[in-house]
């Protein structure tokens, strides 16, 4: 109401001033726009229709010394997610980046939806960072932290989208009690930072099965996607397709 109530006023004064710069309608114009764009019922930012197909580019993947240029390429070429998987060297056994990546794209990428997967141990002591650092979704695994229902509230309190992790080796059964809470699920088809095999067949029936049981849940899928199995991976019911060194690279 007091933004709204700012424009209106700030509209009078110029309209009121002969000369009235068009700077300044602009801004107020960009303003508008981003308000509405992430804004949706208690704050969290409309992801769309979990139905909708999306390709979301993964940050990781991308090179890091011209990590600007590749996913402007990326969100030019029509990506409306970016997937940034945080790895702590300790849940994941690789390093990646943290909340200062996240926040210096953030500035770069307003209106992108940024997906977050915090790979890392306890992590409701690193939720507020990437908060902060401008995170639209932030997602879990159910074994890095013995509070996994405070984790999901907490995320979703602060405005965010919560999400859960299902590594190849996590049952759907897990986390069905968080399932009501959450907006999106991620079902990795390899065991993160190691790669080695896909465990398609597996992640095939988790995705059927979490369908089945949250028909608006986004389902994202990670970890070896690419154009030889997407179209059985969205049969099964996935609606967010995380690729990396299929974009990146090609």
């Amino acid at each position: 109401t007091q933004f709204y109530s700012y424009i209106e006023t700030k509209i009078k004064i110029d309209n009121n001033n002969s000369n009235m710069r068009i700077e300044s309608f602009l801004l107020l114009v960009a303003m508008t726009a981003v308000l509405l764009r992430v804004v949706d019922g208690f704050g969290v930012r409309n992801l769309g229709s979990p139905h909708r197909i999306v390709v979301s580019p993964s940050v990781a993947k991308a090179n890091v010394l011209r990590l600007g240029n590749d996913l402007q390429d990326a969100v030019n070429g029509g990506a409306e997610w970016l997937h940034f998987s945080v790895q702590d060297g300790r849940m994941v056994p690789k390093i990646s980046f943290g909340a200062p990546v996240v926040a210096a794209c953030r500035d770069a990428f307003p209106y992108t939806v940024f997906d977050v997967k915090l790979g890392c141990i306890e992590p409701e002591h690193r939720v507020a960072d990437f908060i902060k650092a401008g995170a639209d979704i932030l997602s879990v695994h159910p074994e890095s932290t013995l509070q996994l229902g405070a984790v999901i509230h907490k995320i979703h309190a602060a405005g965010v989208a919560p999400g859960v992790v299902l590594n190849p080796g996590t049952s759907v059964s897990s986390v069905e009690h968080v399932l009501d809470q959450c907006q999106v699920a991620v079902v990795m088809l390899v065991n993160p930072g190691y790669g080695g095999p896909k465990y398609l067949k597996q992640a095939i029936s988790k995705i059927k099965e979490l369908r089945r049981l949250k028909p608006s849940l986004h389902i994202s899928v990670d970890g070896g996607v690419s154009e030889k199995n997407a179209a059985e991976l969205i049969a099964a019911g996935a609606n967010v397709l995380v690729a990396g060194g299929g974009i990146f690279k090609a």
